[in-house]
């Protein structure tokens, strides 16, 4: 039975913007899938949840599905690749099987992947603006949507979450790519991460490169083929 694709946001964008990207999945690849949400996307300061939280709830997402004996591919984007990495703590396939139990993470797609090593304390990012309780981030036509059509832009710019603006950052206490093989989707276009980054990022994890002709959302402007990268990664884990 083919595994369960548990994708993983990175911040501001939610959920939604994988929608095409679980779509092709299915009707092309028949890989079901589901998405995460980030509690701190759209959540402000003060009080508001932190790094730790955002990985608590993506960790219960992964026992859900291990609860139902479920193999699972983490897709990790942005940010989501540090909170995800961390959150598959004791959940790979192989720990489960050895405790005798069924299910769990065979794997790691990273699209554009924040890979940090553990003990890394992230901090607020340079390309993010704060605006009262709130961290927005800075020119979304560039960093995000460079390599989009106006009429895709403007559909998907609308999409996007704040952030805290304060009491989000955290350190990285684990890293689940060292448990798990595990692909990097390098982003050709990507604003955010320039691409001798990304293959610094892709080289710290020890995962298969592969490269896309996209900006930092590749999944909404190579759909096609960031799907077929999950797909050839789910049949070689």
């Amino acid at each position: 039975m083919a595994p369960k694709i548990l994708i993983v946001p990175g911040t501001w964008e939610g959920p939604t913007v994988f929608g095409p990207l679980s779509t092709i999945l299915k009707e092309k690849h028949g890989l079901s899938s589901e998405t995460a949400k980030l509690l701190s996307t759209g959540a402000v300061s003060p009080g508001n949840p932190g790094l730790k939280d955002d990985v608590r709830e993506i960790r219960t997402q992964i026992q859900r599905l291990v609860s139902e004996n479920e193999d699972i591919v983490l897709v990790l984007h942005s940010a989501g690749a540090f909170l995800g990495s961390e959150a598959m703590q004791g959940l790979s396939k192989k720990e489960l099987e050895a405790q005798g139990q069924k299910g769990g993470v065979t794997g790691i797609v990273f699209i554009a992947g924040a890979v940090f090593p553990e003990g890394y304390h992230h901090q607020p990012l340079p390309f993010a603006r704060v605006e009262g309780n709130a961290s927005y981030l800075v020119e979304p036509e560039v960093n995000f949507f460079s390599d989009f059509t106006d009429e895709e832009r403007e559909k998907w710019i609308k999409v996007l979450e704040p952030q805290p603006a304060h009491g989000w950052d955290d350190v990285i206490s684990y890293t689940g790519w060292k448990v798990v093989p595990s692909f990097y989707v390098i982003c050709e276009k990507d604003q955010i991460l320039p691409v001798p980054l990304q293959e610094q990022l892709a080289a710290l994890a020890g995962s298969k490169i592969e490269r896309v002709d996209g900006g930092h959302l590749a999944h909404l402007t190579q759909t096609e083929k960031v799907a077929g990268v999950i797909k050839n990664a789910v049949e070689s884990f």
